[in-house]
């Protein structure tokens, strides 16, 4: 069973918070790329949390702390504080990440698992932060768990390298301190972190992104990073939003979560909604809508 208490998930015997960086509002609906005849067909279910006033919708950057079998484990670090970017939201952040981070009762020197679902800015951002005019490891006694595909997808002395101007300086401030530290871990595309969790392959936003699954006594939950950006995107998983490394195999990935989805009844946690963040896959005639969480007593 799952529920809510306050700003917890309880997932079986799993607990799962987060950690709010930064909330990009009054998008444009329009931005998305769906055709507006879509839009209208759902707009039944995507109000109020996915389609806003005035037709606009939000991002929200947040990180997740995960709590089950005996360990703790953050997903996707966010962008992190100070750091030059070009595009403006980003650039040279000045937010109380780490006051939030411990406001939920978890410390960084607790962590003992880090998993960026790809590496992308605002998925490992904090995986460091400047002390002493050098990046160094934010979770000091964590193994961070890297995909070695994706790893060596933005290794700038790796065969698949390809630079891309908004994730201009993230490997060496990001990812090298970590792997200097000698705190990394780079893994292969299923992992299998302890006996609830394991990453598995969801390709195509970049080269190695992946997921990690959940599963704890009868639920299960995938935290998908940015398989999708908008439950839109599940209802027709051809709607790309922003870059990709691979479009044919970021369409087959968000296929297979709206299967794996129907047939596991399981939780969505993808990186980037707004409240309540999180959600099921459920059938509507011949298609899909995305059912957002309910919220506690609701």
């Amino acid at each position: 069973m799952y529920g809510q208490a306050g700003d917890m998930i309880r997932l079986g015997a799993a607990e799962i918070r987060s950690v709010l960086e930064m909330t990009l509002i009054g998008r444009p609906i329009a931005w998305l790329g769906a055709e507006p005849a879509l839009i209208e067909a759902n707009r039944h279910w995507l109000a109020p949390h996915f389609l806003e006033e005035g037709d606009t919708w939000s991002l929200n950057f947040r990180s997740w702390i995960v709590q089950v079998d005996g360990i703790t484990i953050v997903v996707d670090p966010c962008t992190g504080n100070g750091r030059p970017h070009i595009m403006p939201p980003f650039d040279r952040l000045e937010t109380p990440y780490i006051e939030r981070f411990n406001a939920t009762g978890v410390r960084p020197e607790h962590v003992d698992y880090v998993f960026c679902t790809h590496m992308h800015h605002d998925h490992c951002g904090w995986n460091t932060q400047l002390r002493g005019g050098r990046y160094v490891p934010t979770f000091p006694n964590a193994r961070y768990l890297f995909l070695r595909r994706e790893y060596e997808r933005w290794n700038p002395n790796g065969s698949n390298y390809r630079a891309v101007g908004y994730n201009e300086g993230v490997y060496e401030r990001s990812i090298l301190p970590v792997v200097e530290a000698g705190l990394a871990d780079l893994v292969m595309d299923r992992h299998r972190i302890s006996p609830s969790l394991e990453i598995e392959p969801a390709h195509g936003h970049t080269l190695g992104h992946a997921m990690l699954h959940l599963t704890t006594q009868a639920d299960e939950a995938y935290f998908s990073g940015d398989v999708f950006h908008h439950p839109l995107q599940l209802t027709d998983p051809t709607i790309q939003f922003g870059d990709c490394d691979d479009l044919a195999q970021a369409i087959a990935t968000r296929e297979r979560l709206v299967a794996l989805g129907l047939e596991r009844e399981a939780l969505i946690i993808p990186a980037h909604l707004p409240a309540p963040h999180a959600g099921h896959v459920c059938r509507a005639g011949e298609g899909v809508v995305f059912k957002a969480l309910a919220s506690p007593g609701g």
